[in-house]
């Protein structure tokens, strides 16, 4: 027999468990003694509650009296210290002379791994005049040693429960996992993508578009090589534009990240730029929550079905379909630190709108004694650089106190240098930080630019009047002062012999986000303001509105201006919409109307939209539109999600235009056992693997299924932190038991972990029987199959639950210790026609059980 946790032997010390605990609530009624029952206590029932088994024989129940016995031999388990998840560690059980339950043995180095301080116990007995404790014995109960303290192993559930007093427990953060218990994970490839199709008539011109967007990745050990692109084509264009491609692994005692490739430059101090090369970051995810101190939100409005673009510098993050009306992108693959966003709007009569959505870092704050560090090193590879420089870029940020960071950083390169020094001031009036910037550039056939910039960062969270500042920054920029891009852009005109005008020189820039709690709502502002040096017109981007309900009703009242980057043409729109639950129901479909205003069109909307599906798995939309002096028109659209990927569709039509859009989204996952598919995807993964478990959800998400293979994908692990992954048998089988229904990882970032539940499969059957002279079946007997094995277990009325993997074969049913204490059972199981005999549970009448001996 197997002693290993994913072994059969854990089966019947955790039947028993169970029974014990059942049966101890009912003979608690009229037991001789009154009792609690814990895991491995010693207990003792009345026998008197129990009938005479077969020919006068009282049945064996000792066996019930140890709780959950644990045999001896190796378990990985999880322990918790104190209710808290700290990792999985090996223990061993030894065999202890007159004991039915092994002893479990603690390693010192386990206990220190834990943040156990073995010497407190002697210092504190000390200090304080009392009897030394007992010196450390690995095999010894842990309270001999560290006084106070209790130690708890469920075999059933595979977890060590530790109850240390905080006194002998080095300090530890909250939230701190240890790197030790940091999971590598598997070797798998997987690929993330985004399909959409969008094509229009208008005005007697038709336009398509399609787009997939891919995030690959493939895990080798430690090193994750990640690749993210696109590729479109456009009746006018086509062609594939790589975001980057790079190779990453962490550095655990540096708490950083190195990457090599196309890689993005910390956007925290400098602006962030895309170098071909190398760099190495300090990851804050690695430390606790308790120790740390962002891609945007994209918000806008859409007149018709439209087609949104993202972009960064160039690069096509995202491409979406979304129906008339505002619209919120809260899902951006993040690909660096900072840069602005480009937003285009495309309607389906063919108009286009331009803005941008600021992209910063708040205030630098750092805790005391925490530092935080970057470093790249490579070839700038930014878009229409026709002679790209290389470059090193180094910066550094150390919490000085609880009112003081300071920071510094530097840029080195082909003909251009710069030096930034600044601090992060803790006020009581907020969070303030100021930085001045010098930079130098030398530009061919026009001498060198010299210059600085000054830049104020301020964020407050008024909890009195309920405002908050998530973002306030002021940038002034003398003539000659450049950025990193900047300077990289001019140098290429000066090379090639062009105009430097050709590009624009930031003067001053403000960005401001505003929250501010009214009402039973809340008031929003969001802007930009930028003026250039040789540039005659500045440029204003701005949002701001008010989100309020009332008996159930919700409504927004929004403003909107944009410029176009391009044509300079300003946009400016004010749109009301009301929103009203059309009943109580969870799933109850919800009408918004909607009014809209500005110099470009103005009109009217009304939707429906709701869910549908057991698991609310369809979403939909309907409605229609009047556009002032263009007529009326009609929308619809929907959303499915599948255990494979997300399905979507859009359709507009009216009397100038018809568009339409389908789209999918999903990932697909490739590792040792094979390929799995996903919903969704995110960075760091895990792979549960339950064989048999068809239709378990992974923590109740219907979108995350264990398919036919036995497998399934968690789509978003937090790295460093600990994971709770539970299967939720709902859907499950009444043919397959689970073992266990939750694990605990502790994943690397970008890792895929794989998670094993141990299940155990067999056709359940609800067995009737009498014995030979008529009685029912012992209650409390145990069933076992040919092999030995343990399947079962008789219940009230005779009545026995059995899990069988044969159509047919014989059951030995015990009650004692000798050969009259047991009989058997012949069973043979006939599949109904049209009945695959799986889902459900099957009842069957045995007759009689046979004694043993004449079986």
């Amino acid at each position: 027999m197997s002693l290993n946790t994913s072994g059969c032997a854990r089966n019947w010390p955790r039947k028993y468990h169970r029974l014990t605990r059942t049966a101890g609530y009912l003979l608690l009624l009229g037991g001789t003694h009154a009792m609690e029952v814990h895991a491995a206590e010693n207990v003792e029932f009345n026998p008197a509650f129990f009938p005479d088994g077969a020919g006068g024989q009282q049945i064996d129940i000792s066996k019930f009296s140890q709780g959950n016995v644990v045999l001896p031999g190796s378990y990985r388990t999880d322990v918790y210290l104190n209710g808290q998840w700290l990792g999985r560690e090996t223990l061993s059980f030894v065999a202890v002379q007159g004991h039915d339950s092994a002893q479990m043995c603690l390693e010192r180095d386990a206990l220190l791994r834990l943040g156990v301080d073995l010497d407190a116990a002697q210092r504190q007995s000390v200090e304080a005049g009392e009897s030394t404790p007992a010196p450390f014995d690995s095999c010894a109960e842990i309270a001999t040693y560290l006084p106070g303290a209790s130690s708890q192993f469920d075999p059933g559930e595979n977890r060590l429960n530790l109850q240390i007093p905080q006194i002998y427990l080095a300090r530890k953060a909250r939230g701190y996992v240890d790197p030790q218990h940091w999971d590598s994970g598997v070797d798998a490839a997987f690929v993330r993508y985004n399909v959409n199709t969008f094509a229009t008539q208008a005005n007697g011109r038709s336009f398509n578009s399609n787009y997939l967007g891919v995030n690959t990745g493939l895990n080798l050990g430690d090193w994750h090589l990640r690749h993210n692109g696109s590729y479109s084509v456009t009746d006018t264009a086509s062609g594939y534009q790589s975001s980057s491609t790079y190779v990453q692994r962490d550095w655990s005692s540096l708490k950083s990240q190195v990457m090599a490739g196309e890689i993005y430059t910390s956007g925290e101090l400098f602006d962030s730029v895309r170098l071909r090369g190398v760099g190495v970051f300090t990851d804050d995810r690695m430390l606790p929550d308790s120790l740390t101190g962002f891609a945007p939100v994209v918000r806008g409005i859409a007149e018709t079905n439209a087609r949104v673009t993202v972009r960064q510098r160039g690069i096509l993050l995202d491409e979406v379909s979304v129906a008339p009306g505002p619209f919120v992108l809260n899902d951006l693959f993040a690909t660096g630190y900072g840069g602005d966003l480009t937003v285009t709007i495309t309607e389906a009569d063919g108009r286009q709108r331009e803005f941008i959505v600021p992209f910063a870092t708040n205030a630098n704050l750092l805790r005391p004694g925490y530092s935080r560090y970057s470093l790249s090193v490579g070839q700038l590879d930014e878009i229409g650089l026709r002679h790209p420089p290389t470059m090193m870029q180094a910066t550094y940020q150390q919490g000085l106190t609880n009112l003081l960071t300071g920071y510094t950083g530097t840029v080195v390169g082909e003909d251009y240098n710069s030096q930034l020094l600044g601090a992060a001031f803790n006020t009581p009036l907020g969070a303030l930080s100021f930085d001045v910037t010098r930079s130098s550039a030398q530009l061919p056939g026009h001498g060198s630019r010299e210059g600085h910039s000054a830049q104020v960062r301020y964020s407050k969270n008024f909890t009195e009047s309920g405002t908050h500042f998530a973002l306030g920054a002021y940038r002034y920029s003398t003539e000659g002062f450049l950025s990193v891009r900047d300077a990289a852009r001019v140098r290429d005109l000066a090379i090639d012999g062009r105009s430097l005008d050709d590009i624009s020189r930031l003067r001053d820039r403000m960005d401001i986000s505003l929250n501010q709690s009214l009402g039973n709502g809340s008031v929003y502002l969001t802007g930009s303001m930028q003026n250039y040096w040789n540039r005659d017109s500045g440029n204003l981007t701005f949002t701001m509105g008010y989100n309020g309900s009332w008996k159930g009703m919700h409504y927004t009242l929004s403003a909107q201006r944009t410029k176009d980057l391009l044509s300079e043409r300003i946009d400016k729109q004010v749109e009301l919409s009301v929103s009203l639950p059309l009943g109580s129901g969870a799933r109850a479909p919800t009408l918004t109307t909607t009014a809209y205003s500005g110099n470009q069109n103005s009109g009217e909307r009304v939707n429906l939209g709701g869910t549908l599906g057991e698991r609310s798995e369809f979403t939909y939309g309907v409605g229609g539109s009047r556009i002032h002096g263009s007529g009326t028109s009609a929308t619809a659209d929907m959303k499915y999600q599948a255990s494979h990927g997300v399905l979507s569709a859009g359709y507009g039509q009216s009397a100038d235009y018809r568009a339409m859009s389908l789209g999918m989204t999903g990932g697909i996952v490739v590792h040792g056992d094979g390929v799995t598919f996903a919903p969704e995807l995110g960075d760091t993964i895990g792979i549960v693997q339950a064989p048999d478990a068809l239709g378990a959800r992974i923590n109740g998400n219907h979108g995350s299924q264990v398919g036919k293979s036995g497998y399934a994908v968690v789509p978003l692990l937090t790295p460093y932190r600990q994971n709770v992954v539970e299967l939720d048998p709902k859907d499950l089988s009444v043919d397959v038991e689970l073992k266990t229904a939750a694990q605990n990882i502790a994943p690397r970032a970008g890792s895929v972990v794989k998670l094993k539940f141990d299940t155990v499969s067999g056709q359940a059957l609800l067995i009737t029987a009498l014995l030979e002279d008529g009685s029912p079946m012992p209650f409390g007997s145990d069933v076992f199959d040919e092999e030995g094995n343990s399947v079962g277990i008789v219940g009230q009325g005779g009545k026995a639950f059995v899990r069988v993997s044969r159509q047919d074969g014989a059951l030995t049913v015990k009650w004692g210790g000798n050969a009259n204490a047991s009989c058997r059972l012949q069973y043979g199981l006939d599949k109904e026609p049209g009945d695959d005999a799986i889902h459900r549970l099957r009842q069957l009448d045995a007759g009689t059980c046979q004694p043993h001996a004449n079986g």
